[in-house]
């Protein structure tokens, strides 16, 4: 049964138009196959126990029939039902019964949120306007019971210890399903965005948004954009989320240098240690998520439709800053690189334009000098112990922040902002990392800071161009001809 499951999710997957052609040309040859192994495991399941084991195989072998479906549905609204199908009627009606969870068997009404879960799914594989198939009919008639049993903050859904990643992977793909076949409406949203709610609720938001973003799309998917509206709860959530990250790798750092302590205050540290361990890898695990959503689609973080350009502004800086922070913390190297790469992209041009689309270039000089700044003062100080990487990283990022200010030469002045104190600074301690490198064990290290020096240049020649004060590079980069012979070294390196 599991085996013939898994066949059939991956013949969905991979030719969803033959599954699409099914709900329309009627296979009677499948159909007669379909009902022939429904009656089968209708015979076994002799307990709640077995029942609960074969209803979500049987949803899908009705979905298969949909003449014998569309018969079964319509006897809901008074149409006939022959006696030949009244156990597959029977199942659906059981089916509807567990949802509601009055006097019925816990493993029935988790399983009947299974195999609802499996039909929505399902009905996702269905072109959206085709509203009148039968699919979406048996959908909608248990749609409402589905949302409470699964997303009720007050009595959240769970099979048990042991279920806990399964239960939230029910989760996950009910959240997906029903964003694909009611895009506008949002209970599960809301519920799952609110901070009161338990932090495994935020976990399914993110994993199903990462999910909705990177998995193919059928034609009839919405677009993620719909969700760009809640970019400013779903801001506080990274923030909210990596405040208790952060804080929970402060007291174990500050606990493991605890030596001399009370016996009360060490019983005390010992429950709060065990108490934050507990908590910890499910806050990490969700930062972790919430940085690849980010990697994967910034625009989601990013949308400030309405507000002031000063407040766009600092809530940019805010979340890069948030990320830049993540850069250098060597208590998760997972989480450093996921930041690297949404840093990265929040570093095209095009999303540069978005960090504050008022004053695009102010707010570039200003929020991109402190990330190089910040990351540039960790790699002096030699705190950063994958170095290598960081440099290739700095140059990638100059070499975007360098696409930027091409796209701005022609209309307006790229140095606009571009004078105050923390442009100048953070130049300085890129170039002082860059010089410091040079010394580097690592010759990939010394490479790569000599290719950087490159960027540098051309930063310059692209600035001077607007320059009022001076025409002439070298009051930009002092050391400027200097750079261009370690550039052309580097490449006379890399050649050899």
């Amino acid at each position: 049964m599991t085996s013939l499951e898994k066949a059939i999710w991956n013949w969905m997957d991979t030719y969803p138009s033959e599954f699409a052609d099914l709900q329309k040309r009627r296979n009677e040859e499948l159909a007669k196959c379909c009902e022939v192994m429904f009656e089968h495991l209708d015979n076994i399941a002799e307990n709640n126990k077995r029942r609960a084991a074969v209803w979500p195989f049987q949803i899908m072998l009705l979905v298969l029939s949909p003449k014998v479906l569309e018969e079964i549905v319509n006897a809901d609204a008074g149409a006939p039902c022959s006696q030949r199908h009244f156990k597959k009627k029977q199942f659906i009606d059981q089916l509807k019964r567990a949802l509601v969870q009055h006097n019925i068997s816990k493993h029935l009404t988790e399983a009947a949120a299974v195999t609802c879960v499996k039909l929505c799914k399902i009905a996702t594989y269905i072109n959206i306007n085709d509203s009148n198939n039968v699919v979406f009919v048996l959908v909608q008639s248990v749609i409402s019971e589905l949302k409470n049993l699964l997303f009720n903050m007050m009595k959240p859904f769970s099979r048990g210890q042991a279920y806990i990643c399964q239960d939230v992977d029910l989760m996950i793909d009910c959240f997906v399903s029903l964003f694909r076949i009611l895009p506008h409406n949002n209970e599960a949203l809301k519920v799952c965005l609110n901070q009161g709610s338990p932090s495994s609720y935020h976990f399914v938001l993110v994993s199903s948004l990462y999910r909705i973003i990177t998995q193919p799309r059928l034609a009839w998917w919405p677009q993620i954009d719909i969700v760009y509206n809640k970019s400013s709860e779903l801001r506080s959530m990274f923030t909210d989320t990596l405040n208790k990250v952060s804080q929970g790798c402060i007291s174990h750092t500050l606990l493991r240098m605890t030596q001399s302590l009370s016996l009360k205050e060490k019983v005390s540290t010992l429950k709060f240690k065990e108490k934050s361990s507990d908590e910890a890898p499910s806050y990490k695990n969700l930062l972790l998520w919430m940085v690849r959503l980010i990697h994967a689609d910034p625009m989601l973080m990013l949308n400030n439709q309405g507000k002031a350009g000063h407040e766009i502004q600092s809530s940019t800086l805010e979340l890069i800053n948030g990320l830049v922070s993540l850069v250098h913390n060597p208590s998760m190297p997972d989480v450093a690189a996921e930041a690297m790469e949404a840093l990265l992209v929040l570093h095209q041009p095009e999303k540069i334009e978005m960090w504050n689309p008022e004053a695009p270039i102010n707010t570039f000089w200003d929020v991109s000098s402190q990330v190089l700044f910040s990351i540039s003062q960790k790699l002096i100080q030699h705190q950063i112990i994958n170095y290598t990487e960081i440099l290739k990283w700095l140059r990638d990022i100059l070499v975007c922040r360098n696409a930027f200010l091409l796209r701005h030469k022609d209309y307006a002045n790229c140095n606009i902002g571009a004078h105050i104190a923390i442009c100048k600074q953070a130049h300085i301690k890129l170039e002082v990392v860059f010089l410091m490198y040079l010394w580097s064990i690592d010759m990939d290290a010394v490479l790569v800071a000599m290719s950087c020096f490159a960027l540098l240049c051309e930063e310059a020649d692209i600035r001077c161009v607007w320059d009022e004060v001076t025409a002439t590079v070298t009051y930009l980069l002092p050391n400027y001809h200097v750079y261009q012979e370690l550039a052309a070294a580097s490449n006379n390196l890399n050649y050899s």
